[in-house]
């Protein structure tokens, strides 16, 4: 059985629905400061911003919270930074690609929530946290 189960995501998984709800707070608290901060500079800036809070909240809550480990250690720290690297750049580039069909920014990031929400929920179960 190959080590990347990404797509291997029961309805039912505790992990999963411990991830939705302390995704639910971090996707409130990023998209605000995206929301805000989407009207005051470049879209690539604000984006890198919102995904710094988004970092700290989630390293912690999800290293603990969702995925249970008990240290965490400086691999799972890295192997996280990589995946916000991952995430911003998909955000950003998803954002601008969206508004380029003159959706607003602030739509368009809501709109690539759920698609980053799920690329990041299957990296961490399948490689940043994995045990």
């Amino acid at each position: 059985m190959s080590r990347f189960r990404f797509f291997r995501i029961k309805i039912l998984d505790t992990t999963l629905l411990r991830f939705i709800f302390f995704g639910a707070f971090n996707i409130i608290f990023t998209n605000l400061i995206l929301q805000v901060l989407l009207f005051l500079i470049p879209t690539i800036i604000a984006a890198f911003a919102s995904q710094l809070f988004n970092f700290t909240f989630g390293f912690y809550f999800y290293g603990k919270k969702v995925f249970g480990i008990k240290s965490l250690k400086k691999s799972f720290f890295i192997r996280y930074l990589f995946l916000n690297i991952l995430i911003w750049n998909l955000n950003w580039i998803l954002i601008n690609t969206i508004n380029f069909y003159n959706i607003s920014k602030n739509i368009a990031s809501l709109i690539v929530i759920p698609l980053l929400a799920l690329i990041s929920f299957g990296f961490q179960k399948s490689f940043v946290f994995l045990k």
